[in-house]
């Protein structure tokens, strides 16, 4: 087998979905390809460079940031990140542990994970400075992460606050919950007010 970074992110992502993030080794990746540990050094250094990698696999399928042919108005750009706090639902929410792997690439390299680049992309085209809009962004993703982990565990702790009623599925229920709290703090970011619009 030719080992290649993609062979070893679809891998990681596999060990991740079935055995969780515990058990996310490099030694264990290295079982799982059949090969030697020190085989995967040559296509990633350590196991910080794995989990930002496996952040960016897994938002991969993240919209981007609005086109910029698009006019930048108030609607346009929360249409645009509510649309981006659904899809990191769907990415994140079928697996346990996928929201810890991207906060931790948000705190090691919080500049680089896309949806925080494309909403500070946004919250620039509403008038903020860039440091404000990414200060925004980031508070915007941890918020997500973080609704996305309490639908994910509210089943575990109380099953009955996780039921809808009537026949609503479970995933529905909480995908209508966590749309609804996440609309709610992407109006209130979306605020500009004059002290917050330059560079500190």
């Amino acid at each position: 087998m030719v080992l290649s970074r993609e062979k070893i992110l679809d891998t990681a992502y596999e060990v991740l979905a079935t055995y969780g993030l515990a058990d996310l080794s490099m030694r264990r990746l290295a079982q799982e390809l059949h090969v030697a540990p020190g085989a995967l050094y040559y296509h990633v250094k350590n196991k910080q460079q794995l989990l930002i990698l496996l952040a960016d696999y897994i938002l991969a399928r993240a919209p981007k940031s609005m086109s910029e042919e698009a006019e930048p108005t108030v609607e346009a750009v929360r249409a645009s990140m509510i649309q981006r706090g659904d899809t990191l639902f769907s990415l994140l929410y079928p697996i346990r542990e996928c929201p810890e792997v991207v906060r931790l690439s948000l705190a090691l390299h919080p500049r680089e994970l896309k949806p925080v680049v494309a909403m500070a992309h946004e919250f620039q085209s509403l008038g903020m400075g860039h440091a404000e809009a990414l200060r925004r962004a980031r508070l915007l993703t941890h918020t997500a992460l973080s609704l996305v982990e309490e639908y994910q565990t509210l089943p575990l702790i109380s099953p009955q606050e996780a039921v809808a009623s009537g026949d609503v599925p479970l995933i529905e229920n909480a995908f209508n919950r966590y749309r609804r709290d996440l609309q709610s703090a992407i109006d209130t970011m979306m605020v500009v007010q004059p002290p917050y619009t330059q560079e500190d």
